[in-house]
């Protein structure tokens, strides 16, 4: 019976977490900048807002219990690499006006979802070293904005003793109602859409070998509900903790598809020092999660 608002709700996240929080008898609020038709039924209230704004993110945490922080811009390393403006802006917008109000509005709990690119590129992606690095260069503009999204919720905790705050940091997700928009998709969506749309050959950047951490969606919204119900204060990896290659990925892909002629597959090394495919290896160490 708490009122919960998920502010980017009807994203792969707040998808897989909606129906969840229904179990726990929640009042759910949404605000997102998506249509109210790609809401999940059975919800409260939908708020149609860009919560860029900072009198936006007044008006929806206001009486809210629970603010769940789903916000973000994402994209491939190509889209940070080209579009690094909006992708700081955008992701320091969204963290640091929706803690604001909600700390004004006396909000209880607050969850705040940062990311692994918050970690360096040599880091070994243990919560508590995150400060000992730099984030990696190519994720370096949502990664500052997000670590310092971070960092107010640390400055909060002091000031205020706002002790609700919470933190996840997830792998690359996955799952139903990802973005399939072939501008500024992740990899998993991209390729699955390439390949239902029958590309071949199927251009893939990098030599294949470039290993990174993928979780599913649903496996993201039971962490999420977790870590607040056990009222974990640290900042907390999510991910799978096990790496795979961007080729095996690839092939797992084409291998699942339900399309006769597989396509060839081809892998552009030229591209692989551009800086537009991201760090070799990125793996979050999740021995923190499995503690809890």
């Amino acid at each position: 019976n708490k009122n919960v608002l998920i502010a980017g709700g009807t994203g792969m996240v707040g998808q897989a977490l909606i129906p969840k929080l229904k179990k726990y008898r929640a009042k759910i609020f949404i605000a997102s900048m998506d249509q109210k038709n790609l809401s999940p039924k059975g919800i409260k209230k939908f708020y149609k807002l860009n919560l860029i704004n900072i009198d936006n993110c007044i008006k929806v945490t206001k009486k809210m219990d629970c603010v769940i922080n789903l916000l973000g811009i994402t994209g491939s390393p190509k889209i940070n690499f080209s579009n690094p403006g909006s992708f700081m802006m955008s992701n320091l917008y969204c963290a640091v006006n929706l803690l604001y109000a909600a700390q004004k509005n006396k909000v209880k709990r607050y969850l705040y979802t940062s990311t692994y690119g918050v970690y360096g590129e040599k880091s070994s992606m243990k919560e508590a070293d995150m400060w000992s690095h730099f984030p990696s260069k190519n994720d370096k503009f949502a990664g500052w904005a997000k670590r310092m999204g971070e960092l107010q919720i640390e400055a909060y905790k002091k000031e205020f003793n706002f002790k609700g705050l919470h933190i996840i940091r997830p792998a690359n997700i996955y799952g139903p109602f990802a973005n399939f928009n072939p501008k500024n998709s992740m990899v998993v969506a991209s390729i699955i859409r390439r390949v239902v749309n029958g590309e071949s050959p199927l251009r893939v950047w990098g030599d294949g070998k470039a290993i990174r951490d993928f979780i599913y969606s649903e496996d993201v919204a039971d962490a999420i509900i977790k870590v607040i119900n056990y009222n974990i204060q640290e900042p907390i990896n999510i991910g799978s903790g096990k790496g795979i290659t961007i080729k095996k990925l690839v092939n797992e892909i084409v291998k699942c598809s339900n399309i006769k002629v597989k396509p060839k597959i081809t892998f552009d090394k030229s591209k692989k020092s551009s800086g537009k495919v991201g760090d070799r290896k990125r793996v979050l160490n999740t021995n923190l999660a499995k503690k809890y």
